[in-house]
């Protein structure tokens, strides 16, 4: 990603400009029936921060890795494999100093040599950040590693320098050194791969934001052009090192491009020129930092109609960003947290990155050192949990891994299940300056048994709220729920979660899925029917097969019910289990 240069920040008075105005309320259906992607985790880079982190003490490494892992409840960690700058380079000292200046792994060698070689103590700082967030992570099981490039080692390139061409435009690496940046990003993936196991390192992203015209030498970090073509060529000699390193259960993907046009772009020509190349990608990554909805849903069906390649947003942030009133730069904030919404609703991203952790400023980290100074860059910090971090916790904390995003009919919500059916989540974000009615339509759960509510809102955490949970039942607080309708007051510049209890509820076709157990069948005297949960206020209704009623029960509770043949002859019957009016089940009974 391209970063400008950071501004200082005036926090205004709470609201001091904001017009509260309550809309008529917005009608949004919550339906489980249409389900979309399974979420496989939230995550973030850990270039350049990480770099940064590894030489603090270790108190601030636990400290930092732990607001990952334990606060944000993140799984999901892009490792950067370091081109290394020329410390030759003849723009000078050019590359930023807030954790930019990421090591490589290898000493400058000629076209053919070298292969196989690395020195990981080189990076000792990223990788003591990376083995403290696995370790932490360890007892969840799910964490996912990307080793992601941005340059190739400066050595191999046209310009001697890992910042990029002397004309944004070109492409860096030598044609020669095709295979030798391929065999270095192998080499120390296998290395890592070897040396810290509980990573569960999964994929390799040789490319960054590979044509958007970017990179060019004596700029601030490390970037690189690719172009498709040069892409296949690359891809292709990667997976061929993968497999003489026996790491080829490690999966490629590409492109990460900045904007999501591009990665369309992009793809597509990889796609129709390079077909093996492109079937060789496990996923396609791409940066929201630009893109409309639509664009974002072209970029799905892409995916889907092509190799049905999940999607994952690996990095975004508020790039050239404008307050709406002067100095509100923390209004930012939510209007990630939209994005977040529109990704996993329009991209269907399946995982949703961060790009910085902690800044030196408060928009692009979700923790701002306030103390940063670069002549003391490894100082202990002093660390403000910006509104972004409670942000992304209000989503993070609640949708989990495993967790299936379900149909929600408005642009400002996202809805998931969870994977045992019992827990049904819904995110409202408002980023405007005005309050927002809704009734979330909850009629395809049967029975909610209880719900909780958490929001994030306001300026700052002195004045406003942090991932708080709202007990008091208000419109304006934790929400009314009234005959499987939610009604909420959503406040403005807020983030609201709805965590809904289904224990004791599953929409008609939930339950469908799991089916009544009937014991004996066919029965004499009495049989017993066992529920795959507890029903409330349930009605049991017996038919001939001519459609005669011959047995009502009502007012089941609970998962059993024992019904006797009285009233029944010996035949065939049809059965009807409702809740509510809610048809659950029909199917057949034998008497004898």
């Amino acid at each position: 990603m391209k970063m400008y240069a950071m501004k200082n920040i005036f926090l205004s008075p709470l609201f001091c400009f904001m017009v509260f105005v309550c809309n008529s309320q917005t009608q949004v259906l919550v339906n489980p029936q249409v389900e979309h992607q399974t979420i496989e985790g939230w995550g973030v880079s850990l270039a350049w921060w990480a770099n940064l982190v590894g030489g603090m003490e270790q108190a601030t490494i636990d400290e930092v890795a732990a607001y990952a892992v334990n606060d944000l409840n993140l799984n999901v960690f892009r490792f950067n494999i370091g081109g290394g700058e020329n410390p030759n380079c003849t723009e000078g000292d050019h590359i930023r100093t807030d954790g930019g200046k990421m090591p490589g792994y290898r000493n400058p060698q000629a076209d053919g040599e070298g292969w196989g070689t690395y020195n990981l103590a080189n990076d000792a700082r990223q990788i003591a950040v990376m083995d403290k967030i696995a370790a932490l992570r360890a007892d969840k099981g799910d964490i996912i590693t990307e080793m992601i490039s941005y340059s190739p080692p400066w050595w191999m390139t046209h310009s001697e320098c890992v910042a990029g061409h002397v004309n944004a435009t070109s492409e860096n690496l030598k044609p020669e050194f095709y295979d030798d940046f391929a065999d270095y990003l192998a080499s120390v993936t296998g290395a890592l791969n070897s040396n810290y196991p509980s990573w569960n390192i999964s994929y390799i992203e040789p490319f960054n934001e590979p044509i958007s015209g970017y990179w060019k030498k004596g700029g601030n970090q490390e970037g690189s052009a690719f172009y498709a073509a040069t892409q296949a060529q690359v891809l292709w000699r990667l997976w061929q090192r993968k497999k003489a390193l026996n790491i080829p259960f490690i999966k490629l993907a590409a492109a990460d491009n900045s904007k999501v046009t591009s990665a369309l772009t992009n793809l597509t020509n990889l796609k129709n020129n390079n077909p093996n190349e492109y079937n060789g990608i496990a996923k396609i990554n791409t940066h929201s930092y630009a893109g409309t909805w639509l664009d974002k849903a072209n970029l799905a069906t892409f995916a889907e109609t092509n190799g049905n390649k999940p999607v994952w947003q690996t990095e975004t942030g508020p790039l050239s960003w404008k307050p709406p009133v002067a100095n509100a730069w923390w209004i930012r904030h939510y209007d990630m947290a939209y994005r977040l919404v529109e990704d996993l609703r329009n991209l269907k991203s399946t995982v949703w990155c961060d790009w910085q952790l902690m800044s030196r400023d408060d928009g692009w980290g979700l923790l701002h050192q306030t103390n940063w100074n670069e002549n003391t860059p490894f100082q202990t910090p002093v660390l403000n949990k910006t509104r972004g971090f409670y942000c992304r916790k209000n989503v993070t904390n609640f949708i989990k891994v495993g967790y299936k995003i379900i149909n929600t009919n408005h642009g400002n919500t996202i809805a998931a299940l969870s994977p045992d059916n019992k827990e049904v989540v819904v995110v409202i974000v408002n980023s405007t300056n005005n309050i927002k009615s809704y009734n979330l339509n909850l009629s395809n759960f049967s029975h909610i048994s209880s719900f909780k509510t958490y929001r994030t809102s306001g300026e700052s955490s002195g004045l406003g709220e942090d991932t708080t949970e709202k007990t008091r039942s208000s419109i304006s607080e934790k929400g009314i729920l009234a005959e499987n309708t939610l009604s909420y007051n959503s406040p403005a510049y807020s983030i609201t979660t709805f965590v809904m209890d289904l224990t004791d509820t599953l929409s008609a076709n939930a339950f469908t899925k799991n089916n009544v157990s009937i014991i004996p069948m066919p029965f004499s005297s009495q049989s017993t029917f066992s529920f795959s949960r507890k029903l409330s206020k349930g009605t049991l209704m017996i038919y001939t097969l001519l459609g005669q009623e011959v047995k009502k029960i009502e007012g089941i509770h609970g998962k059993e019910l024992i019904i006797n043949r009285e009233g029944l002859i010996n035949g065939n019957y049809v059965y009807k289990l409702t809740e509510g009016n809610t048809v659950l089940k029909t199917g057949t009974l034998i008497v004898k």
